[in-house]
């Protein structure tokens, strides 16, 4: 067994020999391959990737065997894939770029601009009181409330308004034998911007098909935007909300309030810890503090 002096002295020659730039590449690009495969779980482009990655399997095999034939066609198909992810993923790949826009601070950790909390609490309020009222009368509703990301080509599917919130003016949108009550009504800066309008449809295949068409609308665009959807019933009154892709329901009005009011908490960015760096962290605390404390004295001695 080499003794501790050995140990530090083989230490301090790896240290001397570090590329610090090689080391903060290679970091780089394991959070850029971490994101990347963050943002494809869960989608159909899983599955692909993982094709791509059988076909590069063979193609290096067949390059180390010498089957020139062979790595030759396999090459020219993954050079090809790419312009096939880019048509048949155009959904995935505009979701992950919005997610990238929306979250390019919040992944250093810095805080988002501050909204007008006030006003913020007033249009919880009308959407509470009112998606309550129409649980209570079975009437179905669809409420978007935008955030960051654009909803202009949705809201140009409906009837524009920009007129001030209230519960009733939500309510009389949703009133049954109104014109705009089949659509979703586009909440925008405190303000119904518009009703009536169209939503995509989720393209999960993984949904039930009791699953109507309001709640894969609202799962839809809350897929591809940052988007919050409330969705009440109209068969059994429950009111669910659609945020980043999932949906979870709302057993009571008071809890639609406090849920919406955290999302739309200026804060949001700065209390969630990235997966990454919680990850990162807990490895660091892992590691013993013996292992910490040789480190520390071999880079002082470098």
């Amino acid at each position: 067994m080499p003794s501790n002096d050995e140990l530090l002295r083989q230490l301090q020659h790896l240290l001397r020999q570090l590329d610090w730039m090689a080391l903060l590449d290679i970091g780089l690009v394991a959070v850029v391959i971490y994101y990347l495969l963050v943002l494809v779980q869960g989608t159909r482009a899983t599955q692909l990737l993982k094709g791509l990655l059988i076909l590069l399997a063979i193609m290096k095999a067949a390059q180390w065997l010498g089957m020139d034939t062979l790595q030759w066609i396999l090459g020219q198909a993954l050079f090809a894939s790419a312009l096939v992810v880019i048509i048949l993923f155009q959904p995935e790949l505009r979701a992950a770029l919005d997610q990238l826009g929306r979250h390019h601070l919040e992944i250093l950790g810095f805080k988002r601009g501050s909204g007008a909390n006030v006003e913020a609490a007033r249009t919880v309020s009308a959407i509470t009181k009112a998606a309550e009222n129409m649980s209570l009368g079975r009437i179905g509703a669809l409420i978007v409330i935008a955030r960051e990301t654009g909803l202009e080509d949705i809201v140009a599917t409906g009837t524009p308004l920009n007129a001030s919130l209230s519960e009733y003016l939500i309510q009389s949108v949703f009133f049954p034998g109104s014109p705009m009550h089949d659509g979703a009504a586009i909440i925008r800066n405190n303000r119904l911007a518009a009703a009536g309008c169209i939503l995509p449809l989720s393209q999960n295949a993984d949904l039930p098909r009791t699953v109507g068409t309001r709640h894969r609308a609202a799962l839809g665009l809350s897929e591809t935007t940052d988007a919050i959807v409330i969705v009440v019933s109209e068969e059994s009154g429950n009111i669910s909300l659609a945020h980043d892709g999932t949906m979870n329901s709302i057993l009571q009005p008071r809890l639609l309030a406090d849920e919406l009011l955290s999302l739309l908490d200026s804060s949001e960015g700065t209390i969630r810890l990235r997966p990454f760096a919680r990850r990162v962290g807990s490895v660091a605390r892992s590691l013993p503090a013996t292992t910490w404390g040789t480190l520390r004295a071999a880079i002082k001695k470098s």
